[in-house]
């Protein structure tokens, strides 16, 4: 089941970060950062325990 949600998570922060709507939700470039961090961490989770 984690493995799921890991990978739910992985795909839906993904999405927002790669999307051409992201200039449309007015986040910081500190906020963008964050968000790229943490798929950064749940990338590197993922692959840890499943790869």
């Amino acid at each position: 089941m984690k493995k799921l949600q890991l990978l739910e998570q992985i795909d839906k922060l993904s999405s927002l970060l790669h999307s051409d709507d992201l200039q449309e939700f007015n986040f910081t470039a500190g906020t963008i950062s964050e968000m790229r961090m943490k798929l950064d961490m749940l990338s590197e989770e993922y692959i840890e325990c499943y790869c």
